[in-house]
């Protein structure tokens, strides 16, 4: 049982898409439009972290300061030999930073920076234990977190008057912590694993690629590619599994893919469409629950005297293999139990528990308001609709001797809101 705690405690911690890009689409302005924001942003933060190309949209310099409020309401449900039983995860609110900064620098040139957080989820059930089986006495307090921090360095240039490229660096600090706190439930016969909490860091780089080309008065085609993002956790969990000692985790951010379209259908009224690709399937820990995913970004922007008026939708494919693999990028322990074990049980669990950070489909509305000639005010709400994932663990029923078979379901919904300002000079 020991295993399945372990097990249980990474859920959130690797399972943390951008949803429909975090990186865009919890930015004051780009949030209210879903995410659709890598071909005519309107805020020089989504140029910055987007698509670097579309810094060549901004004159001047400009800059834009904000922050967002990520609301989780998490759910998992145990049903098996102990009835059931439902636990909440009191990891239920992240505040979202965000720093955008550009000045055209010559003829047709153009730099920015920025910081930003582009994922970090998690999980705290210490206080409302999951149960194996809901079985009472069979508690495992754990907890789980993963921030990851990011600045960029973006550059773009305008080649002709209707073609721009860019490029941009990203440094990345992340954070992992995951592991159990405080006792187990009595009736593990493996005994207490409790205490095996780490916190640990890392830094990574990667790098992106961006054009955009008008094709029309009206219309502008833009593409992206994003590189991996790669973090080494080192010691970041323990396994009395020979040879015994800690284990380092790799945690890759997926490279992604966009190709984007947005059209004026006036002067006043912008339509954006944005298809995203996240290559999850090539990404270290994630390739062994998830496979790669398509995300769909829809966004409009009405434009009335000093208002603007935003609409987002966006809808993500499931990325959730069907069959995953049996084990956890090179870790071969969980405490005292080797991996891989009792099949890929353990790692439908794991895809159980990483429903909270994925929703199929979400909404999103915006507002924004000219205070003057140079500053606007922008806010946003947007809300991901509930969803559910549940499945069953015969294999380890079977192992731990269960007399009624268990099943894990996780509910989540998600909504978020955000405020920002941008100044031009």
């Amino acid at each position: 049982m020991t295993v399945l705690g372990l097990t249980l405690a990474y859920q959130t911690v690797f399972a943390l898409p951008v949803g429909a890009n975090m990186a865009i689409s919890m930015k004051p302005a780009s949030g209210g439009m879903s995410g659709a924001a890598f071909t005519l942003p309107q805020e020089v933060s989504a140029a910055v972290f987007g698509n670097p190309a579309t810094l060549t949209q901004f004159s001047g310099t400009q800059f834009g300061l904000g922050a967002s409020i990520l609301k989780i309401e998490l759910e998992n449900t145990q049903t098996g030999a102990g009835g059931t039983n439902v636990s909440d995860s009191i990891a239920d609110n992240y505040v979202i930073p965000d720093f955008g900064f550009s000045n055209q620098i010559g003829e047709g040139w153009v730099i920015g920076a920025g910081v930003q957080v582009d994922a970090g989820l998690g999980a705290d059930f210490r206080d409302d234990p999951v149960r194996v089986g809901a079985l009472a006495g069979t508690e495992l307090p754990f907890t789980s977190e993963l921030l990851s921090f990011n600045a960029n360095l973006s550059i773009a240039k305008q080649i002709t008057p209707s073609t721009s490229i860019g490029a941009a660096a990203t440094v990345g600090f992340g954070l992992l912590q995951l592991g159990t706190t405080g006792e187990s439930g009595p009736d593990i016969p493996t005994g207490q694993f409790g205490g095996t909490t780490a916190s640990v860091h890392d830094t990574g780089a990667r790098f992106s690629l961006g054009i955009t080309q008008q094709v029309s008065e009206t219309i502008v085609l833009s593409a992206l590619y994003k590189s991996k993002l790669k973090y080494e956790f080192e010691d970041v969990t323990f396994t009395t599994v020979a040879p015994e000692g800690f284990q380092t985790l790799t945690v890759e951010q997926p490279a992604e893919y966009v190709l984007g379209a947005a059209m004026h259908l006036s002067p006043l009224w912008l339509v954006e469409i944005d298809i995203q690709r996240n290559l999850w399937g090539d990404a270290s820990t994630y390739q062994d629950i998830y496979e790669d995913q398509t995300i769909f970004m829809l966004g409009t922007q009405y434009t009335l005297g000093d208002w603007r008026f935003r609409l987002g939708y966006s809808h993500q494919s499931d990325q959730f293999r069907e069959e995953p693999n049996n084990s956890i990028n090179s870790l071969h322990g969980l405490g005292s139990i080797p991996l891989p074990f009792v099949g890929n049980d353990l790692i439908k669990i794991v895809q159980t528990a990483s429903a909270p950070v994925v929703s199929s489909d979400s909404l999103s509305l915006g507002i924004g308001y000219n205070i003057s000639s140079s500053a606007r005010i922008d806010t946003f709400a947007a809300y991901s609709f509930e969803e559910s994932l549940t499945r069953d663990t015969p294999n380890v029923d079977a192992a731990l001797g269960l007399p009624v078979s268990s099943s894990y379901r996780a509910d989540v919904a998600l909504w978020a809101v955000g405020v920002g300002v941008s100044f031009t000079f």
